[in-house]
Order: structure tokens, then sequence, then C-alpha cells
């Protein structure tokens, strides 16, 4: 088991989240813990790799993912990863589906971010998807907004004040552990029109020369597009 995770970690530094996953698959069953986390982050990771590429195998990734992040939460209901994993690949089934079931999905999702958080508030990605999740909040449009609220009465209202202190939070817990949620704190300020704050993130990222993964590349973009309207 330890050559297993050994191997797999090195998959998953690497971003070989496809051979990573072609491992990890082949010890899926019987459930365990260390093996599942691990499958389902390689496949939400190399799901996000094939986004843009091809929309059919991303889905099918996520699809397997939900799946397995399922099976996770059942056999590990305790551990702050099964919450993450869940919450994440509910999201994006739910988003397959289509917009009134992501809709509806939404108080669960962000359910499952915050019991995740309290199980370990040490964990900086947790905090990233909170402050993404009140990020996507923020940015509906007024119609969606009226839709999204009038299908989820108890669903909070978030301010940009709350989507960047869980964003400061996680990069303050470990800095630079991810390109997107510089992206997001970039964001969130050039939204609000506080261009001196964001252009320190924006530059970092239109200056990256290392990418690592499609989400790195798609934060450089957007930093070199909102750069120009500064």
């Amino acid at each position: 088991m330890d050559e297993i995770v050994h191997r797999a970690d090195q998959f998953i530094e690497n971003c070989e989240f496809e051979e990573a996953c072609c491992l990890l698959r082949q010890y899926a069953d019987p459930p365990l813990y260390e093996i599942l986390w691990r499958l389902a982050n390689s496949l939400y990771c190399f799901s996000r790799e094939w986004h843009r590429k091809d929309k059919k195998r991303s889905e099918d990734l996520i699809v397997e993912g939900f799946e397995i992040s399922s099976k996770l939460l059942e056999t590990s209901p305790n551990e702050s990863a099964s919450h993450k994993y869940y919450a994440i690949f509910l999201g994006e089934k739910a988003g397959i589906s289509g917009p009134k079931q992501q809709i509806l999905s939404l108080n669960k999702v962000l359910s499952h971010i915050k019991t995740a958080k309290r199980l370990d508030p040490s964990d900086p990605y947790v905090w990233y998807l909170e402050g993404g999740f009140y990020g996507k909040l923020l940015r509906l449009q007024w119609f969606e907004k009226q839709l999204v609220y009038t299908l989820n009465s108890n669903l909070i209202k978030p301010t940009y004040d709350d989507a960047l202190r869980c964003l400061l939070k996680a990069e303050e817990i470990e800095p630079n552990f991810l390109r997107h949620n510089q992206y997001l704190i970039g964001k969130a300020y050039f939204d609000q029109k506080e261009y001196d704050k964001a252009k320190p993130y924006l530059l970092k990222l239109a200056n990256l020369g290392i990418l690592r993964t499609e989400d790195d590349k798609h934060a450089k973009e957007e930093a070199i597009i909102m750069l120009t309207k500064i």
C-alpha cells in the first residue's frame, strides 16, 4: 500500500493525472480511504485538463469521479477530503445535468464544503472552494440570481468580502499553492474596481513561465485580458 500511494503521489506531484488514475483504479475495490481520495483528486484534475479540449471526455471523468467520491463519503464520512471531493463532483455532475439541477445542488454543495472546512481548517483547498463558490454567485447576472434564490431560499447571499476572506485565507495557509486561487483573488478585486489590489496578483499570473495545468493556462490568459483593461 505504501508503494502504491508513493507512486500515485509522484504522478500527482508531476501533474501526470492520467497515470495516477490508471494506477489507483486498480486498487479502488475494496474501498480504502488513502486510495479513494487520491483517485478522486486525480480524476478531477484529469477532467480539468480536458475541460476545454474534449467536453465529452471531461464529463465522463466527472461521472466516474462522482461515483468514487460517493463511495469515499460513504466509507469515510468523518474525513475532510470525503466531503471536499463529494462537494466538487456533486457540483460538477449537477452542471452536466443542466442549469436547474445545478441550481438545486448549491445548498448541498456548500454544506459539504463547510463540513470539509470544519473537519480540516488547515486545508487551503477547502477555503479556495468556499471562496470560489461565493465568487460564482456574485458573478451571476441579475436574472440568474433571481432564479437561484427563488429555488434556494436559504442560500447565503455573499459579498466580495466573504469571497476574499476565504481566498486570502487559503493563500495565507499555503502561499502559491494554486494559481487559480490567485486568479480568483485578482478577479475579485478587479470586479470591485480595486485595481491597485488586483494588479499584483494579475501580474504574477501574466508573467508565469511554467504552466503546469490547463487551469494555469486559463488563469494566465484571463489575467492578461484584465490587465489590458486596467
